[in-house]
């Protein structure tokens, strides 16, 4: 008898025995949205592929734009092939951002994030172009006047860039 018990208590238990944990399936694929986009990121953000330029000549073009639409770079990286600014030109950045949501217009303060990366594409460059920005009103003793809201790109600067890189 305890023979046969000794035999049959496993199988009962069997059932009873579960292991918790993640699921493997089969490979997975990543899909991004617009509302999966990282915090900040334009939604018009697009990787360009130009053919027919090396990435340090397309750097140095990025450069020069920059320079000439009055932007100080905050960053310069010539390795990774990043060229950032950030400023608060109010003019430069109603050009280039749409903050309509904002809605007191007297004012406010808008500033601006351009990011510009250049990376070899075996043959030619991949070139990406971000723009993004705040909008809101601090007082002179730092509290919020008018909490800051994210500004979205008008996409006029990434038109200008890309095109004056392709040329």
């Amino acid at each position: 008898m305890l023979k046969m018990v000794g035999c049959i208590l496993p199988l009962f238990l069997t059932g009873c025995i579960n292991v918790y944990g993640p699921v493997k399936g089969g490979p997975e694929t990543q899909s991004t949205s617009q509302n999966d986009d990282a915090a900040g990121m334009s939604a018009s953000s697009s990787i360009i592929k130009i053919g027919n330029r090396k990435p340090d000549e397309l750097i140095s073009a990025v450069q020069l734009y920059y320079q000439k639409k009055g932007m100080t770079l905050a960053v310069n990286d010539q390795t990774t092939g990043i060229i950032a600014a950030v400023g608060e030109g109010v003019e430069f950045a109603s050009l280039i951002l749409d903050c309509s949501e904002v809605k007191q217009s007297q004012n406010i303060q808008e500033r601006y994030r351009v990011v510009t990366q250049v990376w070899s594409a075996g043959e030619g460059s991949n070139v990406l172009v971000t723009v993004t920005g705040t909008a809101g009103l601090v007082a002179a003793d730092g509290n919020d006047k008018v909490k800051p809201v994210e500004c979205k790109s008008t996409g006029t600067f990434e038109k200008d860039l890309l095109e004056m890189l392709r040329k």
